[in-house]
């Protein structure tokens, strides 16, 4: 399965969680991502959670321990990981390339699918 379904996938469950658990998940993702775009490889963005603690300044803009923030993530993570297999089993692929085919103007050798998403 794609990264970018299982992107979908993991931000339905997470949208079922929590007011509190969704704003920190999201607070931190952002910020890691957003680290991640910054530097040019894995050894440098670890450095760089070394050197500036965002996990920190996280923590304190929740008013959380570092301990409770990477528990509350560890439990979102674990949840997320419950969730996700009965969800990708639940994803259906249908193709569509006989009827729709024409219809488009695509290349014959290209293939059309519906995909279907469980919903929350």
């Amino acid at each position: 399965m794609s990264d970018y379904l299982l992107n979908i996938l993991t931000d339905n469950i997470i949208s079922t969680l929590p007011q509190k658990q969704r704003d920190l998940y999201n607070y931190v993702i952002k910020m890691e991502d957003d680290m991640a775009e910054e530097v040019d490889s894995a050894g440098e963005f670890i450095t760089r959670l070394k050197l500036e603690s965002p996990h920190k300044l996280a923590a304190d803009h929740f008013e959380l321990t570092l301990f409770e923030l990477l528990q509350v993530m560890k439990e979102i993570e674990e949840e997320v990981a419950r969730q996700l297999p009965s969800k990708m089993d639940a994803v259906k692929f249908i193709d569509c390339t006989d009827s729709i085919h024409a219809d488009l103007n695509v290349k014959k050798d290209q293939k059309l699918y519906f995909v279907s998403l469980p919903h929350s």
